[in-house]
């Protein structure tokens, strides 16, 4: 609850406007899609890496791209070795979201936030709360600017 909370202040503090969608526990967009099928052309996922550095990131992309880790090296200015995603169970221990509930908010100085270009064409979006039952609608302009994020190229292809 604690990762929610701070979520919901800070989003209260810089005075964006959201909404709160509650619903059964999800973790993977396979099931987004079997249960909340009306949310999914506009999902935001987040998936979290640690760096070799002891850095985190957390990567925004929208719901069915594959992330490309070349590109998220190059992204960050590092070797692609230096990358390592984190296991829902290290995601819960190391950054304090739900398994499932993760969402694109930097709380700590050590986790830099990223999206993928593809995103900027979108208006509201569903992200991660911190809590796997409950998803967040909000202008993706306006979380851009709260989590201080970047927009760089993490999927490759055609969009």
């Amino acid at each position: 609850m604690a990762m929610y909370d701070e979520i919901l202040r800070l989003l209260d503090k810089r005075g964006v406007v959201y909404t709160l969608h509650y619903h059964e526990p999800v973790r993977t967009v396979a099931e987004v899609e079997e249960k909340l099928p009306l949310l999914l052309d506009r999902m935001l996922k987040t998936i979290a890496f640690r760096l070799r550095d002891g850095r985190y990131v957390l990567a925004g992309l929208r719901g069915h791209d594959r992330l490309s880790y070349p590109l998220l090296a190059r992204a960050l200015g590092v070797n692609r070795r230096d990358v390592t995603s984190l296991s829902p169970e290290a995601v819960a221990a190391e950054l304090g979201f739900a398994v499932g509930g993760v969402g694109p908010f930097a709380l700590r100085e050590d986790v830099l936030v990223l999206f993928d270009g593809r995103l900027t064409g979108m208006d509201t979006v569903y992200c991660g709360s911190g809590l796997s039952t409950v998803t967040l609608a909000v202008d993706f302009a306006d979380l851009l600017r709260v989590v201080d994020g970047h927009v760089v190229t993490l999927v490759g292809g055609n969009p």
